[in-house]
C-alpha cells in the first residue's frame, strides 16, 4: 500500500500510523448518541425454532470468509449434523437472554483497495472489510428474520422499501418504476426520479438512537435488548498490507456484512422516509436499504423537476 494522505495533507506511512488514519473513515466514532434504558425481557424467544435456526445456517454461503476463529460455515454445517441441538440452544439462549454471544463481538478488518482509482495515496481509495464470525452471524440471522416480520406485523416500513421483506427485490422495485413510468405516459405526463444513496450510511447507525427508536416502535423487548447487546462491546482488528495491528472498539454503526444490518437500518431511517413521504405527497419512493430513489409524475418538465427538488 502506498502512503496514504488525510485531507489536512498529513501522511501515514507505517501500518500503525495508516490505521490511525483509515479508523475514524472505516469506524468512526459514536457522537452525540441517545441515553436508553433497557427494555423488559418478552417473548421473541418462543419463536425460535430448529426450523429457523436451520434455515439461518443453510441459507448463508459456504464460500464467505470466516471471522478470526476461522471457523467457516462449512464447519459449522458439520457440527450440526452431530449436534444440532447446541447450535439451536445458543441461538436461542442469545434471543431470550438479550445477549449476543460474547465471542461473535470481535471481528477483523481487512482493508482492500478500491478498484479503478486513479490515486491510491487517498483515504478514499480504500475500502476496510469486515470479516464476522460465522457462528455469530447464524444469530444474526435468526434475528434478521424475527426483526423482519415484527417490522411487517407492526407496520414499521415504507411499502417502498424492497430489502429484508419476504417476496420483495430489486427486481420488483425496477418492475414498479418502469409501472409508474408507462402510467404516465399514458396519461400525458412526463415521469421523472431521483436516485440517492445514503452516504456512510450501516458505519453511522447510533446505538442509543436505534434503541429508542425501537422502543417507540413497541418493538419485542427480547429483540431490542439482543440488539443492543449486538452493538455493544463490538471490536476489530485491522489487517493492513497483510500487517495485523492492535484490536480496538467499534463505538458506532451496525457491521456491513452482518445478515442482521440490513434490516436494522431499515428501521433506523424508517421515520424519515415515511416523513418525506407525507411532506411530498406527489413523490413516491422506492428504496433498497440505502439506496433511495424518489419517483415523481407531471405535466411538463418544470414540475417534476420542482416536485424531486
Amino acid at each position: 500500500m502506498d502512503a496514504l494522505t488525510d485531507r489536512e495533507g498529513k501522511q501515514a506511512n507505517t501500518s500503525l500510523e495508516k490505521k490511525e488514519m483509515l479508523r475514524p473513515e472505516s469506524f468512526p466514532p459514536n457522537d452525540n448518541d441517545q441515553y436508553y434504558e433497557q427494555p423488559p425481557m418478552e417473548s421473541a424467544h418462543t419463536s425460535v425454532t430448529e426450523h429457523a435456526v436451520e434455515q439461518g445456517l443453510f441459507s448463508q454461503s459456504v464460500k464467505k470468509a470466516p471471522g478470526p476463529d476461522k471457523l467457516s460455515f462449512g464447519t459449522i454445517r458439520l457440527l450440526w449434523k452431530w449436534d444440532k441441538e447446541r447450535i439451536v440452544r445458543l441461538a436461542k439462549a442469545a434471543i431470550h437472554t438479550g445477549r449476543h454471544p460474547p465471542v461473535s463481538m470481535r471481528a477483523s478488518g481487512v482493508v482492500i483497495r478500491k478498484p479503478g482509482k486513479d490515486n491510491y495515496t487517498q483515504l478514499k481509495a480504500y475500502l476496510s472489510i469486515l470479516l464476522l464470525i460465522c457462528m455469530g452471524k447464524v444469530v444474526e440471522k435468526v434475528v434478521a428474520e424475527l426483526l423482519s416480520e415484527e417490522a411487517e406485523t407492526r407496520g414499521l416500513l415504507s411499502d417502498g422499501q424492497f430489502r429484508s421483506r419476504k417476496g420483495q427485490s430489486a427486481i420488483n422495485a425496477a418492475a414498479i418504476m418502469v409501472d409508474r413510468s408507462h402510467t404516465a405516459w399514458r396519461n400525458g405526463h412526463i415521469p421523472g426520479v431521483l436516485l440517492m444513496d445514503i452516504k456512510a450510511a450501516f458505519q453511522r447507525v447510533a446505538k442509543g438512537r436505534l434503541v429508542n427508536l425501537m422502543k417507540v416502535r413497541k418493538m419485542d423487548g427480547d429483540l431490542i435488548k439482543w440488539t443492543e447487546s449486538f452493538l455493544s462491546e463490538r471490536t476489530v482488528q485491522m489487517i493492513i498490507e497483510d500487517n495485523t495491528v492492535q484490536r480496538h472498539p467499534l463505538e458506532a454503526g451496525v457491521p456491513q456484512g452482518s445478515p442482521v444490518s440490513p434490516i436494522l437500518f431499515a428501521i433506523y431511517t424508517s421515520g424519515l422516509i415515511k416523513w418525506v413521504e407525507e411532506y411530498v405527497s406527489e413523490a413516491e419512493g422506492l428504496f433498497f436499504v440505502d439506496d433511495l430513489g424518489w419517483v415523481a409524475t407531471g405535466s411538463d418538465v418544470n414540475r417534476v423537476v420542482s416536485i424531486l427538488e
